[in-house]
């Protein structure tokens, strides 16, 4: 990734405060979506600054896991599993593409094509999962490890009911 394409340095990052003294919030108290919004901004801060060096966002390291476990899958089933636009895949893809993560290969199809990633793709896989298990392990550190599985299946549930 170019310099210029990462995002803030941790010297720069801003923090969010998930809870101001002496604002009062009324319903938002009181509302699932906005805990749950609340609790992804401070999460998506802390694996920034894990991987701000790297240019990794989430949306890149998910999709490097999904190419990485799903060989030779299709940029339109990238899109699919990732819930994003297949343009936002390309423009992603070219990236990897260029920074030498990721190759596209020729499928059936001349509109589509099947991605792996490369030996150094892989290497750099390896580097990112590190970082990432432990920016997940240093936000949910105060959770016991039942309480974990609890918020994962309440999340699930969550996402189940809105589809």
């Amino acid at each position: 990734m170019s310099r210029s394409e990462k995002p803030e340095s941790k010297e720069n990052a801003f923090f969010f405060n998930a809870r101001i003294e002496g604002i009062e919030y009324d319903i938002l108290d009181d509302l699932i979506g906005y805990a749950v919004r609340r609790a992804q901004i401070s999460i998506y801060e802390d694996f920034s600054a894990s991987l701000a060096d790297e240019g990794i966002t989430p949306q890149r390291f998910s999709s490097l896991v999904i190419i990485e476990n799903n060989p030779g899958i299709s940029q339109t089933r990238l899109s699919e599993v990732m819930g994003i636009a297949r343009s936002g895949v390309v423009a992603i893809i070219d990236k990897f593409e260029d920074a030498g993560l990721v190759e596209r290969q020729a499928s059936g199809d001349r509109r589509s094509y099947n991605l792996r990633l490369t030996k150094d793709g892989q290497k750099q896989v390896r580097r990112y999962k590190k970082a990432v298990q432990e920016h997940d392990n240093r936000i949910a550190g105060a959770l016991t490890t039942a309480e974990k599985e609890q918020l994962r299946k309440l999340l699930s549930k969550i996402c189940m009911r809105s589809q």
